[in-house]
Order: C-alpha cells, then sequence, then structure tokens
C-alpha cells in the first residue's frame, strides 16, 4: 500500500544573483518515511530546508502540506513540524537544562519530557552546566533535544550529525528510526552516503541547486551486478551531469 504525501515541493526555486540559483525542484515526502536531502556543500540542502521552514522565501513555486498550499507564517504550519538548524547558536551563559525547558516552555511541554529527551540524547547528567562548557557534539545533542521535544508529526534535521562522535553517531541513527516507529516523517540532509543507506528509506540527491535524483534508496542500491553502493551512484550521477 502507497503512502500519502505529507510534504510536497512544486517546482521550488531560489535566486539569490545571477550566478546562484537553487531550483526549479519539485518532489514528496511521504508520510511515515525518513527521506535524505544529500549532497556536498552548496547543493541547496540547507537552502530547501530553509525554505521549507519559512526561514526563506521561495522565488518561485509552492509548498503543499497533506495536498493543500502550506502557508509557511501560519501557526498550523509551524505546528506541523520541529526543526533542528545546521548550526544552533544557544546562549553560552545558560545551562543545557535551562535552554531545554525554555524550550519546553514555548512548545507547552511538560519538565518531565525535557528530563526524557535530555536523558536520551546522553546530556542529563550535565544538564546544569553552561552550554559555553559543553563540547561541539555536546551542543550538536543540544540541539537535537530541543527538536525532539515537539511531536509535531515532521522532524527537520540539518546536518545532524556534524561533531558527532562514532557511539553518539550510532546512537543518533538508532534514535531517528525510533522516532520513525513511533509514526513520525523525518527529512535530514547529509553530505554521509553510508548512513543514507543505514537509515534512509528515500534519497534526493542534490547538485549545484539541481535535482539528480529523488528515489527509493533500495531501489538506488541495486543494479544488474547486483548490489552497488550509494556513493558509487550518486558519483555517477554527477559525471553524468558534468558532461
Amino acid at each position: 500500500m502507497s503512502k500519502e504525501p505529507l510534504v510536497e515541493f512544486v517546482n521550488i526555486n531560489k535566486s539569490f544573483h545571477e550566478h546562484k540559483k537553487i531550483g526549479p525542484i519539485s518532489f514528496t515526502i511521504q508520510k511515515g518515511e525518513i527521506l535524505a536531502l544529500c549532497g556536498g556543500n552548496g547543493a541547496g540542502k540547507s537552502t530547501l530546508i530553509k525554505m521549507l521552514t519559512g526561514i526563506l522565501n521561495p522565488s518561485g513555486g509552492s509548498l503543499q502540506l497533506e495536498g493543500t498550499p502550506a502557508d509557511p507564517t501560519s501557526k498550523t504550519y509551524k505546528a506541523s513540524f520541529s526543526y533542528m538548524p545546521d548550526d544552533m547558536a544557544f546562549p553560552r551563559q545558560l545551562t543545557g537544562w535551562e535552554i531545554l525547558t525554555f524550550y519546553s516552555s514555548l512548545q507547552g511541554v511538560e519538565t518531565v519530557r525535557a528530563e526524557g529527551v535530555l536523558k536520551k540524547v546522553g546530556l542529563y547528567e550535565d544538564r546544569n552546566r553552561m552550554v559555553k562548557n559543553y563540547s561541539k557534539g555536546m551542543q550538536q545533542r543540544l540541539s537535537f533535544a530541543q527538536a525532539l521535544l515537539s511531536d509535531a508529526p515532521l522532524l527537520i534535521l540539518d546536518e545532524p550529525t556534524n561533531g558527532l562522535d562514532p557511539y553518539w553517531v550510532f546512537r543518533f541513527k538508532e534514535i531517528v528510526r525510533e522516532e520513525r516507529d513511533k509514526g513520525k516523517t523525518i527529512l535530514f540532509s547529509t553530505h554521509i552516503l553510508s548512513m543514507v543507506e543505514e537509515i534512509a528509506d528515500t534519497a534526493v540527491f542534490l547538485e549545484d541547486g539541481k535535482l539528480l535524483h529523488h528515489e527509493k534508496v533500495n531501489v538506488l542500491t541495486k543494479s544488474q551486478e547486483g548490489y552497488v553502493s550509494l556513493e558509487k551512484v550518486f558519483f555517477e550521477r554527477q559525471m553524468a551531469v558534468a558532461k
């Protein structure tokens, strides 16, 4: 049985200047799937996410949420997702606990939820330390924690594993699967294609602001000769576009 679309990008594009443009791009995020935006630096991953979250206004095209035109400025739309940016600047003089309970109060989430999320990302024992004393990986996990507070149906994660050590990359993948199993839809961006193979249902390949491919991961990694790595598939797509 096919899944229903949650979010649709319809000819979305963004022009910054004559030498930099994203799109037009069209693809669908299905309910209950993990979709990975794949590409190198400058491919357009973060720009697409910022248009989806309403941080940037598209130059053209539209977004649809569950089949109806989306208004990224509306409260209803904003309540449909939680978001982990690629670089979240927390107030350095506050503790991890103060920051997470602040976000909890904004979202109307009970304190016990904040406790559980901090335990999930391994920061509960360090909750009373100031963020300025957190490592890069700890700050990244705190950013992940604030995104996990919400019960919004869509979880948006921009380069979520930057700064994480191997153990927490492993735990991140476990947590993402757990969230999907609870019924959430997850969109994350990355340039680590081995991780995409492990946890994503669908991959979107981006290069220089263009959509190279949008396909199920298990389809992309199959060939007439058998298994082919996603890294090789992506490389071959890039080479084909470059010709």
